[in-house]
């Protein structure tokens, strides 16, 4: 069987896929630029050495060549390497505009104007006929130059027909260039036979006299043959089939037409069928090796164009491909959405099948995303997301196949779709496009009964808002749009005033004040959130080295720093190089860290406990409102935990929220960590959490955020009494 498979490649066999096919026919194209260059200078060589040997002698004495006029002997002589030369010049133009991918209006003319001048020069067959003494040749000479001259007029309308097909529709016809190359090689092989025969079997002139002595000018012939098989190059059973019928009928010719039949001798004919043996070989070692070269550069364009593990076309190619399509027809974008596909409960599947399962699982949804969509460009962006450019009408018809696809593959699992659509304008770029799909996706997150949501205009407005943020932190940071605002915390026992907690604030120019509800999960989404942390402890660190030298009084602030980033950047050096830089006691920095930015991540772990014995305090923000909140009391050791301002919600009507909070303060306590209450806003509240051992206390009953120059003055003035233990 490998032995069989082998023979099949060898000889070509073999089907080769679409990017094969129209890369040999390119290399084909590209090799017929030199073929037709190489021909155009031999040709003129020709034209002028006939000229100097035949028609300037045997001007006034025609007849010594057999001619009755001068205008047959310039026939005789010349036409035929004239209409090569037409031939060849025509191949080169074309070929150097397709090669090129010009399909202007010059190349337009050049290539009809050429092809035309191809299609009417069988006329001068006629003329030929009788200048020529055509009828009375022999049948070599009738059957090559009849060849010769209907393959000129089909060469000449293949340019012709491919000119206005790369004109008008702006792209190639493989058909009509393989039509174009044949014709090409067939007029090469057709002139070698004719020319080559001629100089073998006919008689010749030397000094006015005729000589019978045969000049065995066969390398015409075998040029011509080396040019086609060499350079213009087929599956070699194809070359196979071309050479052997054109050598064994050249033999053919030459025994049968030839004015001395033993002229062609058997040391000849050896040579002559070794030279087409070895012609053979090199037409296969080269189609092999311009096979493998193509199969290298289709796996590569397949490798950047397809998401190489789920056999489905990646983001780039679905970009590029939109760009394309709108550059080359521009009306083609009209009516189309743009869907944005995620899963909903896909880490189930992970969680409860292991993650092997889950890879599968997504073979199988890139699979069901074809299947559904099937005339459709779609692509997978990564995860389990995925995005299609679908026609605006019936594409809801097509998401209910998709998720009955998606619910029959997920074996039983509670696994639904969630689709954002946004529809196409005309010269919007694709990436943000393919981003406010998302962002209608991202609107149903919570939201199971709905299986698609669209953008509208009030997604836009936030969407913009979003992209403006994102865009513009550099700026905000730069100008100082972003600005510090200071809530006071205060001792419980007696309300004296021990610390602040900074929190951001963004007054823009464009939307005037940002809370941060309205940037800090878009710079998390953006993976950006690291700039604005590192801008606030400067900015923290600078304003209490001002205040320390303005002789003011300066409390201990805590400063909140995001999961992300200690993912990226090292926050532990930027704290260092803000202390060391302002010169600041590392007691009056406390690092924040969420409950929710906790992981099961031995580096994260290792950064918190260097913190910490580097003499900062680490302070647990947020604690109760995520889902491992005695994880993390059980894993790390902190200095403050913070109570979420969610405990005290219905606190007058709940008792059961008292004793919970009771039990947290407790634990708290008795792990030797203390805490804090944020949220705190009645009397009652304060009260209650004095007495059951809560230290700290913040919220809007000792002050809401204000900026520093408030909050300065609020401490000079006596508004807030500083109390003398500060850490």
């Amino acid at each position: 069987m490998k032995f069989l498979s082998f023979v099949k490649n060898l000889f070509g066999f073999k089907r080769n896929s679409k990017y094969v096919k129209n890369y040999l026919n390119d290399a084909n194209i590209k090799s017929s630029i030199y073929m037709a260059f190489i021909v155009v200078l031999l040709e003129i060589w020709m034209i002028i050495r006939q000229t100097n040997k035949y028609i300037r002698p045997y001007w006034n004495n025609a007849s010594a060549l057999g001619y009755n006029s001068n205008v047959q002997l310039i026939f005789g002589m010349i036409s035929l390497y004239c209409l090569f030369i037409v031939c060849s010049v025509a191949m080169f133009m074309f070929a150097l505009f397709y090669v090129t991918k010009k399909r202007g209006r010059k190349s337009f003319i050049t290539n009809l104007v050429l092809g035309t001048i191809c299609v009417l020069w069988v006329l001068i067959l006629i003329p030929e006929v009788h200048l020529v003494n055509y009828t009375g040749g022999t049948l070599v000479n009738k059957g090559t130059t009849i060849l010769v001259y209907t393959s000129m007029p089909i060469f000449g309308a293949s340019i012709v027909g491919n000119s206005f097909y790369r004109h008008f529709k702006k792209k190639d016809n493989t058909i009509l260039s393989i039509i174009t190359i044949t014709c090409f090689a067939a007029v090469c092989l057709f002139f070698g036979i004719k020319v080559g025969y001629s100089d073998f079997a006919n008689p010749w002139v030397k000094n006015g006299a005729v000589n019978t002595q045969k000049i065995k000018m066969i390398t015409c012939f075998l040029t011509m043959v080396i040019f086609v098989a060499c350079l213009l190059i087929w599956k070699p059973y194809i070359s196979i089939i071309i050479l052997t019928t054109v050598f064994v009928l050249f033999d053919y010719f030459l025994c049968q037409y030839g004015a001395d039949k033993r002229e062609f001798i058997e040391a000849d004919r050896i040579n002559y069928y070794t030279f087409l043996i070895s012609l053979t070989m090199i037409t296969i070692s080269i189609y092999s090796q311009r096979v493998q070269e193509a199969y290298k550069d289709e796996k590569l364009i397949h490798d950047a164009e397809y998401d190489q593990r789920y056999d489905i076309h990646n983001g780039n190619y679905f970009v590029n491909q939109i760009l394309k399509l709108e550059a080359e027809h521009p009306t083609a974008l009209e009516d189309k959405m743009y869907l944005f596909i995620n899963m909903r409960n896909f880490k189930t599947i992970n969680d409860q099948k292991g993650f092997e399962y889950g890879d599968f699982f997504l073979k199988r949804l890139a699979k069901d995303v074809i299947a559904a969509f099937p005339k459709d460009l779609s692509a997978r962006l990564g995860d389990d997301h995925f995005v299609i450019l679908t026609d605006a009408s019936g594409f809801k018809d097509k998401i209910d196949i998709l998720n009955r696809l998606v619910t029959f593959s997920a074996d039983g699992l509670f696994v639904l779709l969630k689709v954002g659509g946004y529809k196409l304008k005309y010269g919007e770029n694709p990436g943000r496009a393919i981003d406010k799909a998302r962002y209608a996706c991202g609107m149903i997150k919570n939201k199971y009964e709905q299986l698609y949501c669209e953008y509208d205009d009030n997604m836009n407005d936030k969407f913009n808002k979003r992209q403006y943020i994102v865009n513009n932190i550099d700026e905000a940071i730069e100008k100082g749009y972003i600005r510090a605002y200071y809530q006071p915390v205060v001792w419980s026992e007696n309300g004296s005033l021990c610390g602040a907690e900074a929190l951001a604030r963004w007054v823009d120019p464009v939307y005037g004040f940002l809370s941060p509800r309205d940037f800090i999960p878009v710079l998390e989404e953006a993976r950006l959130i690291y700039k604005l942390d590192t801008y606030m402890i400067e900015y923290i660190c600078k304003e209490m080295r001002r205040a320390i030298d303005e002789a003011k009084t300066v409390v201990p602030v805590s400063i909140n720093f995001s999961r992300l980033d200690f993912e990226l950047m090292n926050v532990k050096e930027t704290i260092d190089s803000m202390v060391e830089k302002y010169n600041i006691d590392k007691h009056y920095i406390h690092v924040e860290v969420t409950e929710s930015a906790l992981a099961d991540d031995e580096v994260f772990h290792n950064l918190i406990h260097e913190l910490k014995d580097d003499g900062y305090d680490i302070w647990l923000d947020d604690f109760g409102s995520g889902y491992s909140s005695l994880n993390s009391l059980k894993d790390f050791s902190f200095d403050v935990v913070k109570v979420d301002m969610k405990f005290l919600t219905n606190f007058d009507k709940n008792e059961r929220t008292k004793e919970i909070l009771d039990c947290v303060i407790h634990l708290a306590n008795r792990l030797g960590m203390k805490t804090l209450t944020e949220g705190v806003e009645t009397i009652d509240e304060a009260k209650f959490l004095n007495d059951i051992g809560c230290g700290r206390l913040q919220g809007y009953l000792f002050g809401k955020p204000r900026e520093l120059k408030d909050f300065e003055e609020d401490i000079e003035n006596g508004t807030f009494k500083v109390s003398e233990k500060l850490i």
